[in-house]
């Protein structure tokens, strides 16, 4: 008998993420930041996000968020939105 955890599940196609569950919050003012833009890169959606205040230099507390294409239902969300299906290629 093994005291060893089970292995990590594999994801299955049912998992998604949906970046409007999440909250970016800076690590130097600890306000909430705000989505600035988004890119795809190959098979990742990369958002940025920045402090919207006079304490905080954009180049230092940017933060990318990157997130698997295939699992991204905010970028499916809306065909019209430009980081959307219609927009991005996928079908």
């Amino acid at each position: 008998m093994s005291d060893s955890p089970p292995p990590p599940e594999e994801p299955t196609s049912l998992e998604t993420l949906n970046i409007r569950n999440l909250s970016i919050k800076c690590g130097q003012c600890e306000t909430y930041q705000t989505l600035l833009r988004f890119e795809r890169h190959g098979e990742w959606n990369v958002y940025t996000y920045e402090c919207e205040n006079e304490t905080c230099a954009p180049e230092v507390t940017r933060t990318l968020l990157e997130v698997p294409a295939e699992l991204d239902v905010f970028a499916r969300r809306d065909p019209q939105w430009r980081g959307g299906q219609r927009w991005g290629g996928a079908e």
